[in-house]
């Protein structure tokens, strides 16, 4: 499983479903700011942070509190951690397809529809994994 994470991974709503992975023996890729969740105290009952339940951490680089310019008057505004994450996740995303290609297959990945072949490719996809993904309407 790999999870792009909220910035601390502390709370039970992340750390829950990583135990339930850990639980099954199932690897966990985790996405997270390893400054911010080694200087906050895990919220979860397990008294667990999501960092130390993934089989591999991938630090989004995201400062403490997660906002490199804290406005003066408090709070937070324009969060780092959101384009890490999506960064990072894209960046696994094409080492697994490069991977697939190299091993002379084809990634099931969805095309763009705006791309030549795109629908038919994706029609196929969905054929292929009938019953597991579906088109929304």
């Amino acid at each position: 499983m790999f999870t792009p994470a909220p910035q601390s991974g502390i709370k039970g709503c992340v750390v829950k479903p990583a135990l339930l992975v850990e639980q099954r023996e199932y690897p966990l890729t985790a996405i997270t700011s390893t400054v911010h969740t080694s200087r906050v105290s895990p919220r979860d009952p397990s008294g667990r942070r999501l960092a130390q339940i993934a089989d591999v951490v991938l630090n989004n680089g995201a400062p403490d509190g997660d906002v490199p310019l804290p406005p003066p008057r408090g709070g937070s505004v324009c969060t780092v951690s959101s384009f890490t994450n999506a960064l990072l996740a894209r960046l696994v995303f094409a080492e697994v397809v490069r991977r697939i290609e190299a091993a002379g297959q084809v990634p099931p990945d969805y095309l763009s529809a705006n791309v030549p072949g795109g629908d038919e490719h994706n029609i196929t996809l969905e054929s292929r994994y009938a019953g597991r993904i579906r088109r929304t309407a």
